[in-house]
């Protein structure tokens, strides 16, 4: 399979070159200090990550994502609490393998998704998607529909690292630049007074992916303004430090 992921991976960025030139400028930019060759090599090994997702996000049907010791244990014990969890991702590892978290637990676990103008790809993707149990919600539904089922725990998923948008999100300090962070995700939490956690999803040999969490806060409303995003960030920036090429470089962040 490996060689398949780098096939994929050279016919994106030598062929096709998609997001070529951004994805090399951001990473020259994250790893101010790094050797052309190291930015060569995180450059190559990000596309053939990329050449993976696509096909065990598409093609394959089996479990690839498995929680760490005690991760599956950490979940139950602040569900039973009566806690609603906000969880926090960043598009690092193969973060559509957050559809398979279901598997994983009872907890019912849902995530904001912005609909497709293509009705067709729209019911596609969300077909995809939903088919371990995720359950999609619109992302301008999303307070509404949270607010009314607060009572009812649940783990509701925020893939965080987006650009929002000029002057809509907060203001960090990210990979030596500073960095616009979408705030959605710290808005619902305070409105909820949720468990927010970071979700890491890496690398597990050849074939396999597993899932760890860390703990952001335990009650949202007792944090500041800004407090959940900058940790938010600082724990992802960790992650791709940890392991470069998994990080989806070739988004256009930084505008």
């Amino acid at each position: 399979m490996q060689f398949i992921y780098n096939s994929i991976g050279f016919f994106l960025s030598q062929i096709l070159r998609y997001r070529f030139r951004v994805s090399i400028q951001n990473i020259a930019r994250s790893f101010p200090r790094a050797t052309y060759q190291e930015v060569s090599e995180y450059h190559k090994s990000f596309y053939q990550n990329l050449g993976r997702i696509l096909i065990e996000s598409l093609f394959v049907k089996k479990q690839l994502l498995y929680l760490t010791r005690g991760t599956k244990e950490q979940l139950a014990e602040i569900a039973s609490e009566n806690k609603n969890i906000i969880l926090i991702l960043g598009h690092y590892g193969n973060w559509e393998l957050i559809k398979q978290l279901p598997l994983s637990t009872n907890i019912k676990v849902q995530a904001l998704y912005k609909p497709l103008q293509n009705k067709y790809w729209n019911r596609k993707m969300k077909s995809i998607r939903e088919k371990y149990g995720l359950c999609l919600i619109p992302s301008s539904q999303a307070l509404r529909i949270l607010l009314k089922e607060k009572d009812n725990p649940s783990i509701t998923v925020f893939i965080a690292d987006q650009f929002p948008g000029k002057n809509n999100g907060t203001n960090v300090d990210f990979l030596h630049q500073q960095t616009q962070i979408y705030t959605g995700a710290e808005q619902i939490a305070h409105k909820l007074n949720a468990y927010v956690l970071y979700g890491e999803i890496s690398s597990y040999g050849k074939s396999k992916w597993v899932f760890s969490i860390e703990t952001i806060c335990n009650q949202a409303k007792t944090t500041q303004k800004g407090f959940i995003s900058n940790t938010f960030a600082k724990k992802l920036e960790n992650s791709i430090n940890k392991n470069p090429s998994l990080w989806l470089w070739s988004h256009k962040r930084w505008k």
